[in-house]
């Protein structure tokens, strides 16, 4: 460009320089941070969509998703909760999660190092104490001759392999002295388990939620509750690691809502049970309904995993891994993530 056309010019763009000023439209979207440019604003992150899989008619997180109580405490933290239908076992909803369409849930240990171990990259961030757990164990059909732990031997036993079930049965015949290799164990999902368990396909099933209540109501003898076997595979909540780091302080803020509903379900367990439908299928009464509200008073307060914490997932990972529940060893670091260092270090800048 000549100097004399330029010099013509310079009035046009004061003038158009003078009118961006007035309007306010200067392109905030194309500022950064990291363009050091004073009162530039930075771009708004996308919120976070926490995909939570149904936790189904009784427990905290029920109560939590009946009273709405993670909406507004999220939407402070850029994220919101989505309740995704779901099988009442974590292993049962791998395609899911593995499709994204769900991204976090409650569960167990086992399940979560099961997943891992099939390359779901799901990882704990919040984890239990051992609970009075009767609504979990070992059952055998209607009739049956088996009593005791000790007569499995010989017998075949639905379990969802390397998951909850699995991990029931395991400690069960560790416990009572039982070489895991005298059982047969079948690997069937618990929706599967239960017509096979109904139809007397199976010698017995190690369950837990609402497969072993329904079970227990239609008949089904408990021969060993998960409380009387030392259980360590405690409840936990997990999640996409790629989701936790992405927003580390949404799951803060989804464990310290679980946390304080929880201390609510100690006062007030009734609550807790039969949140959305009181009659049909899902609903308990009578003795399981006692047995579920008094285990509801003992519900563990989740936190974040500590190192005694550490040193039972370890266990449990082991107890799976010397009976070919999986194939491979995984590392406690692969299992954990601490939401709260992340969010340190997030808001740090790191």
């Amino acid at each position: 460009m000549k100097p004399a056309r330029f010099s013509q010019l310079l009035p046009l763009f004061g003038a158009l320089w003078l009118v961006l000023l007035a309007s306010g439209c200067e392109r905030k979207s194309e500022a950064r941070p990291s363009d050091g440019l004073s009162g530039a604003a930075p771009a708004k992150q996308s919120q976070t969509v926490i995909r939570f899989s149904e936790p189904g008619n009784a427990g905290v997180v029920a109560y939590v998703k009946r009273h709405g109580l993670l909406d507004a405490p999220l939407a402070a933290a850029n994220a919101r909760v989505e309740w995704v239908p779901a099988a009442g076992a974590f292993s049962a909803n791998f395609e899911a999660m593995n499709a994204g369409a769900i991204n976090a849930s409650g569960g167990a240990v086992s399940p979560i190092i099961g997943a891992l171990a099939h390359n779901l990259k799901f990882r704990i961030f919040a984890i239990g104490d051992p609970g009075d757990i009767k609504q979990s164990g070992l059952i055998v059909p209607k009739g049956s001759p088996v009593t005791r732990v000790e007569e499995l031997a010989g017998k075949r036993v639905a379990v969802n392999l390397a998951a909850h079930g699995d991990y029931i049965l395991l400690r069960a015949l560790e416990k009572h002295g039982v070489p895991a290799e005298k059982v047969t164990r079948v690997p069937i999902q618990p929706p599967d388990a239960a017509a096979a368990f109904a139809t007397g396909k199976l010698d017995g099933w190690a369950t837990f939620g609402v497969f072993y209540t329904t079970a227990v109501q239609n008949g089904a003898r408990v021969i060993a509750n998960e409380a009387e076997i030392d259980s360590e595979d405690v409840t936990v909540l997990a999640a996409s690691a790629q989701v936790l780091a992405e927003n580390p302080k949404a799951f803060q803020v989804l464990l310290r809502v679980i946390q304080d509903a929880t201390r609510t379900a100690h006062t007030s367990p009734e609550k807790f049970q039969n949140v959305f439908d009181t009659k049909g299928p899902r609903a308990l009464s009578g003795e399981l309904l006692k047995v579920a509200i008094d285990e509801v008073k003992s519900s563990p307060v989740h936190r974040v995993p500590t190192a005694f914490d550490r040193e039972r997932i370890a266990r449990v990972t082991k107890l799976l891994f010397d009976n070919k529940s999986i194939d491979r060893s995984i590392a406690v670091d692969d299992i954990v993530f601490d939401i709260d260092q992340a969010a340190a270090a997030t808001k740090g800048g790191s």
